[in-house]
């Protein structure tokens, strides 16, 4: 008779949450917190660090001081779905036979009662002619990404090949958003970022539940005889 179903699939795995460079950075007219005039400068998703050339270079006179945005950690790819557990059976043969000469690891039965039932002493199996599975699991899915440590460069350059630099470099870890004073003659033109630090941090994956069921069909119950 087949076993009862597990509830759960297993093998759901996720890949690394990697480190991923930010792209936007906020330029003040005056000194850290800022609180003057400001221009938002966004590199584009997906930006990889090289040198980006800004629409409009930002004079001197408005450059004081610049926020970068802080690094962050992508979302963990999940593994592909599992299939459901398998489910364990046990299968009857019907023959003519003699009890006296059952082949070794056979169990010899009859057949039950019309209600199903079975004689005092006999012990009540039920199969089934037919076992469809519409059994599927759950998409694999992964949490929020933890861990690791990612800290990105920016650099900052007056002209838009990226070859004179303006002030100092600014980093910028996981969770902060730095504020850096800049005092330059050229105007910001462009920038140019890296990860100078990047170690992936991890996602926790989910256990998938088991969707839909086993449909059984055309039950049989046999009754074995009394051991002896």
């Amino acid at each position: 008779m087949p076993e009862e179903p597990l509830d759960r699939c297993d093998g759901c795995a996720c890949g690394p949450a990697a480190c991923e460079l930010p792209s936007r950075l906020t330029v003040d007219s005056l000194d850290c917190p800022g609180g003057g005039s400001s221009v938002s400068v966004d590199a584009g998703d997906g930006w990889d660090g090289t040198c980006a050339a800004l629409p409009s270079p930002v004079a001197p006179e408005e450059l004081a001081s610049i926020v970068y945005d802080p690094p962050a950690l992508s979302p963990c790819a999940p593994s592909e779905t599992p299939e459901p557990p398998l489910v364990a059976a046990r299968f009857v043969r019907v023959c003519a036979g003699d009890t006296a000469h059952e082949p070794p690891g056979f169990t010899a039965c009859m057949q039950a009662s019309s209600d199903g039932t079975c004689w005092d002493g006999h012990t009540r199996h039920e199969f089934f002619e037919e076992l469809i599975d519409h059994r599927a699991c759950a998409p694999c899915e992964c949490g929020p990404p933890a861990g690791g440590t990612c800290i990105a460069e920016l650099l900052l350059y007056g002209d838009g090949a990226c070859k004179d630099r303006v002030g100092a470099a600014l980093s910028a870890g996981l969770g902060e958003t730095p504020c850096a004073g800049i005092r330059s003659s050229l105007p910001l033109s462009a920038v140019r970022a890296s990860l100078v630090e990047a170690a992936p941090g991890a996602c926790s994956p989910n256990v998938p539940a088991v969707i839909g069921t086993l449909e059984r069909r055309e039950p049989h119950v046999v009754c074995s005889f009394p051991e002896t």
